[in-house]
């Protein structure tokens, strides 16, 4: 094998060995004397320090063989790990996982700038370029964004001559807090070192004017400020990488494709599609008889065709539990910032359902498994009291019903306050004050509705069940149910279709027409004010180098500069290009088995229907850049 493809091996093993670890550190956190677990940890951690070693990845190694030490001490002694060890193992896996970030980010897998030293590693300190969030940090993320926040990276600079740097940064950082939400800071508080604090990264989410964060670190000593905006998508999008069991020998190893490998395959797929369509209307329009093996072949391509459809389908599927593995980490982090305790269990997930439809399910979990942490449980204490155990239990139980599939999320907690509810729903208006029957599901899914008086950085705002309530009316026939019994906790169930397959488009508007495009086919945005226009030998336009698309087509440079805003870059099949619209508007999910193109005479662009229904945007088929 060579360099390359090793040192890419090594990247997912990496992330497979750290996800795997993790998970065995949350359930020895309950069964400290398992030295079964011990053993599986004392494994991954050999393991991943093998490979670390054979690419002289001497950060990993000096974390892992510190890892491997400590599990071996306990697999060979009586006492057993406890809490604060597993938070010293969990910190030392982020580090690790920083380390990888970096490294992704070095071979141009990442974006940014990095400097990433062997002392910044040992700290777990990612000090520029795009940080590896947790999930908690990126639900505060997909929060802010759903209300309209725009997104910041910070980055101040102290005087060199600046005494005691370290609580002038902190400082500083509780200034900005006042005005914004804050995600992360890099380096992270928590050791005194000056040393580390004269330079900080801070991402964080607002509504303010830029002028008013200026004000908010502009004080003396700071030498320099640098505000960059950043895309929410650069921080949430999937770029995981999926695992594939060989289906025909399952006693070789496992194959692994990346996730842009698998769309591009779909890609190519898509355009056998359409090319075996544009020869059976070409047949059909010009009215010409061909011979019957030319039907034949056509009709053999068109198999060729479904069966590999098929099987881009069957790859992308993945299992709940896969898509739900980190939420364990999640809800003990949630819990303990809340002064409570928690832990997670699975029954039933090994069932498959399509990758995207896998991450709005998890999406949707994450509210409610918050919803449950923060507002279900109860501190250790009163749990303790009620003769409960010291830690809340959330579950996850999946099945599968007449092509059904139900996802229930339950707690042990105290259950919700129906009386309350019902004081909240007839001040709002909600429910005449005569009727009896409290609606549950009908009150807390509206807008605003929220149990807690003053908002908290978990939750407050009332938007947890009704954003759910959205997700789920994502899928066609899919429903919500509670029931909650006082004392005993709370149960949440979602239905929806089990075979549905949901494809994401970025809507765009050129003109007065709405386009849908394949988000897949989106490598990023551009405003076109930050950059220049010029053409080539034949006249063809480009921008920053890349050729340059309309809704027409290919564009001829003339004296009058476009005036669209924005531009898609668009990658399909090997080539690349520039598509411009006047407006970038949102993404939409549509289901495949619900969605119809119809071909009209201009070759990339097609009326859309779903269930048969004629949507009010047209497709944009990104085989225009191959023009």
């Amino acid at each position: 094998m060579d360099k390359n493809k090793l040192f890419n091996t090594f990247l997912s093993d990496g992330e497979s060995f750290t996800t795997e670890l993790g998970i065995i550190l949350l359930k020895l956190e309950k069964q400290p004397e398992n030295k079964d677990l011990l053993n599986q940890a004392f494994r991954n951690a050999h393991s991943l320090k093998s490979e670390a070693s054979f690419l002289k990845q001497q950060d990993i190694i000096d974390i892992t063989h510190s890892m491997e030490s400590l599990f071996d001490k306990f697999r060979n002694s009586e006492k057993v790990i406890d809490s604060k060890i597993i938070d010293e193992l969990l910190l030392s896996i982020d580090r690790i996982k920083e380390i990888l970030d970096f490294l992704k980010l070095e071979k141009g897998e990442l974006k940014g700038e990095t400097d990433f030293s062997s002392n910044s590693a040992s700290r777990g300190i990612l000090l520029e370029g795009t940080p590896l969030l947790s999930d908690f940090e990126k639900i505060l993320l997909v929060e802010s964004k759903e209300r309209g926040e725009k997104f910041y990276r910070l980055i101040f600079e102290l005087e060199n001559s600046t005494p005691l740097k370290y609580p002038k940064a902190y400082l500083l950082i509780s200034n900005l807090e006042q005005k914004v939400n804050v995600i992360r800071t890099i380096p992270s508080f928590g050791e005194e070192d000056d040393d580390l604090y004269g330079r900080m990264s801070i991402y964080f989410t607002c509504s303010i004017k830029e002028s008013e964060i200026y004000d908010s670190v502009n004080v003396d000593q700071v030498e320099s400020i640098k505000l960059v905006p950043l895309l929410y998508e650069s921080f949430l999008d999937d770029s995981d990488i999926i695992p594939i069991t060989n289906i025909i020998d399952s006693n070789k190893l496992p194959v692994k494709i990346s996730v842009g490998k698998l769309d591009q395959f779909s890609n190519y797929v898509d355009e056998l599609k359409i090319q075996i369509y544009r020869l059976k209307r070409m047949k059909k329009s010009t009215g010409q008889k061909t011979d019957e093996n030319f039907n034949l072949q056509i009709d053999s391509l068109s198999e060729l065709s479904t069966g590999l459809e098929q099987l881009v389908k069957d790859i992308s599927m993945v299992t709940l539990e896969d898509s739900f593995r980190s939420m364990g980490r999640y809800i003990r982090d949630l819990a303990r910032e809340l002064g409570k305790e928690a832990v997670l269990e699975l029954e039933g997930c090994n069932i498959k359902v399509e990758r995207r439809a896998g991450e709005i399910i998890s999406e949707i979990i994450l509210h409610i498994i918050r919803n449950s942490v923060d507002h279900g449980l109860e501190p250790p204490e009163i749990r303790n009291s009620l003769g409960k155990t010291s830690f809340g239990k959330i579950k996850i139980s999946a099945d599968r019903v007449d092509d059904k599939l139900n996802i229930v999320i339950s707690d042990d907690g105290m259950g919700i306050d129906t009386d309350r509810i019902k004081e909240i729903a007839e001040f709002k208006g909600l429910i005449d004050t005569d009727k009896k029957e409290l609606d549950l599901l009908s009150v807390l899914t509206h807008p605003g509705v929220s149990t807690r008086d003053n908002a908290n950085t978990i939750s407050g705002r009332g938007i947890g069940l009704d954003l759910v309530y959205q997700k789920i009316k994502q899928f066609e026939n899919g429903e919500l149910k509670i029931t909650t019994t006082k004392g005993e906790g709370t149960s949440i169930m979602l239905s929806i279709p089990g075979g549905f397959t949901l494809s994401t488009f970025q809507l765009v508007r050129c003109g007065s027409t709405v386009l849908a495009v394949p988000y897949k086919s989106i490598e990023s945005t551009i405003e076109t004010d930050q950059g220049s226009y010029d053409s080539n030998n034949e006249g063809y336009l480009f921008f920053n180098g890349n050729p340059v698309f309309t809704i027409d087509g290919r564009s001829l440079s003339t004296d009058r500069t476009p005036g669209e805003r924005y531009g898609l870059i668009l990658q399909h099949l090997d080539s690349i290009g520039i598509f411009l619209v006047d407006e970038i508007l949102f993404k939409k999910d549509i289901a495949e088995e619900r969605l119809t193109l119809i071909i009209e005479e201009n070759q990339y662009l097609y009326k859309v229907s779903t269930n048969n229904i004629h949507a009010d945007f047209m497709y944009l088929n990104p085989a225009i850049v191959t023009m």
